[in-house]
């Protein structure tokens, strides 16, 4: 049986369990097929792509199929998404540095091999000098960024790329940044440098999920978060405290 390339976006999830990871493998099309139906406006914005096209009717009747009908190939968006997305571009755009590490190859598909198994990435944006992902949320503070893409394992993301372009023979990227722009006005916009621990860990965390994805391809099994009983404990104290009208109560 020949195996589809791995992905960055489902191996994260044996973070989870490799339950999660091949139940987000299986259904990976269909998500996709919703993530482009829902659109990436400010992606292809800024990095090229889909045209993004405002509709500023309600999106029903035959007027609304009509007008899909003749915009088959782009992001469709109300007035509320249009001016939203465009208005992280335009911050992004106002913010020096964050439109220079955005320039280079962009958006370049990549395949390799990891221990053996079949990798595909596609990076947003890479030079000798830098290799850039894009990033939006609902803030670019930067301690409350950081800890949200530990979360999501940004740090591994770009060094999954790294590697990509390392094995796929573009060369080694001097830096590794993020840009994020917050996704609602003023539209603030942060840049972050990876540290070589940073990136260093994320490799760690890539190489183990896939090593792991690799017994579980071997054996077809894939466990959820663990396979026997949990005991199920409470340790018996003194008493416990309640609160009422801003008071504390302890009860026996």
């Amino acid at each position: 049986m020949t195996l589809e390339p791995v992905h960055f976006s489902t191996l994260k999830h044996m973070q989870r369990s490799p339950a999660h990871y091949r139940y987000e493998a299986d259904h990976r099309r269909e998500k996709q097929e919703a993530y482009e139906l829902g659109g990436s406006a400010l992606h292809s914005f800024l990095l090229g792509g889909k045209d993004v096209v405002r509709y500023e009717a309600r999106r029903a009747g035959k007027e609304w199929q009509a007008f899909r009908e003749a915009h088959p190939d782009c992001i469709i968006l109300n007035a509320k998404e249009h001016d939203k997305a465009a208005g992280m571009r335009d911050s992004i755009e106002r913010h020096r540095q964050a439109t220079e590490l955005l320039q280079g190859t962009r958006e370049r598909t990549m395949q390799w091999r990891w221990l053996g198994r079949l990798i595909e990435g596609t990076q947003d944006v890479f030079t000798l000098e830098h290799l850039t992902e894009l990033k939006t949320g609902r803030t670019a503070h930067p301690e409350r960024f950081m800890s949200a893409a530990k979360f999501y394992g940004y740090h591994a993301q770009l060094a999954w790329y790294r590697r990509g372009l390392i094995e796929s023979g573009f060369g080694t990227p001097a830096s590794a940044w993020i840009v994020a722009v917050e996704s609602a006005p003023p539209y603030p916009v942060t840049v972050f440098r990876m540290t070589d621990n940073a990136l260093e860990l994320g490799e760690r965390m890539c190489r183990a999920w896939l090593e792991r994805l690799l017994v579980c391809e071997s054996s077809d099994q894939w466990p959820a978060y663990v396979e026997s009983a949990v005991p199920f404990d409470i340790q018996e104290d003194s008493g416990f405290t309640l609160t009422i009208d801003g008071e504390e109560t302890e009860v026996d």
